[in-house]
């Protein structure tokens, strides 16, 4: 397999030509990171990554952590495929992220993982416009003593984050697609929070009408959109989401599948097995086909909805 930097910005699109693609598990691209230490390591799986985002996976291993703190100079969502993990902020905030769970954390917030239980963790992320900077890791890595943590030898020099963290308990609407669980600009200011989105904390709404399927938004903002389709069984035939097509490129992850993605303009079809992913480049036109006989769900990955 190659470094995680070579691959960067262009896989699985070598010659940076993007076009409708078909990515199974398989040929997801492995490596430690940071590389250099494998026992703070993490395993990623990188599925995509263009000069729009970055969409991979991350394990961690029973009672592992990540380390040192990471920071990306993007926004960065998470879906917990196998939880339950513990995300760090470097503000003092500790999310407990059960499967199905999403957080948000905005550019440039320092974070770091751990995983307290006995099973191995798994996370799907979402990193957008930009997931990296000049160096990987960063050339600066605060010290545990310049972060917020109990009995935390600078706690009193730090942030106080207690006026900073917004309530997002509220019942969300439409109206907040493109601010959710808050605004992306505020949410970037020093000093920054992070937000867990619980699954009764996503932001519910529905595609299309004529032939309905769920949307629920882990995050939503002007750099990009995270969140679950749900598509229904039954109808006349097989049942159809509505055609849908995005001002920026995109991907989506099969959670629970068999998945049909259906290029109605290019008059082709793909299947998606279980964490098989599908890269969908700007003004693509798709629907998702359900021929199974209980719902199926992918998590979408938009830069511009």
């Amino acid at each position: 397999m190659p470094k995680l930097t070579d691959i960067l910005t262009k896989f699985p699109f070598a010659d940076g030509r993007k076009y409708p693609r078909l990515i199974r598990r398989e040929e997801y691209s492995s490596a430690l990171y940071p590389p250099d230490n494998a026992f703070t390591s993490d395993n990623t799986f990188t599925i995509v990554s263009t000069d729009t985002f970055m969409l991979g996976i991350y394990e961690l291993g029973p009672g592992g952590a990540f380390d040192p703190l990471d920071i990306h100079p993007g926004d960065e969502f998470y879906y917990i495929l196998q939880g339950p993990i513990v995300q760090r902020s470097g503000n003092g905030q500790f999310a407990y992220l059960e499967t199905g769970d999403g957080l948000f954390m905005p550019q440039e917030a320092w974070h770091k993982a751990h995983n307290f239980s006995d099973q191995k963790v798994r996370v799907l992320y979402f990193i957008t416009p930009k997931a990296w900077g000049e160096d990987i890791p960063p050339a600066y890595i605060p010290t545990d003593a310049e972060t917020k943590f109990y009995k935390g030898p600078n706690n009193d020099k730090l942030p106080d984050m207690r006026s900073v963290i917004q309530n997002v308990s509220r019942q969300g609407c439409t109206d907040d697609i493109g601010s959710w669980p808050v605004d992306g600009k505020e949410a970037r200011a020093y000093p920054q929070a992070v937000y867990t989105v619980r699954d009764c904390d996503k932001l519910n709404n529905i595609h299309g009408t004529k032939h309905p399927m769920l949307m629920r938004f882990i995050g939503s903002n002007d750099y990009g959109h995270f969140g679950e389709f749900i598509l229904p069984p039954g109808g006349y035939g097989p049942r159809c989401s509505e055609e849908d097509c995005h001002g920026g490129d995109a991907a989506i992850f099969c959670i629970d599948g068999p998945i049909t993605i259906n290029l109605t303009q290019m008059q082709e079809s793909f299947q998606l097995r279980p964490e098989d992913s599908f890269f969908l480049p700007a003004g693509t036109p798709y629907q998702l086909v359900n021929f199974e006989s209980q719902p199926v769900k992918a998590v979408f990955a938009v830069t511009a909805l």
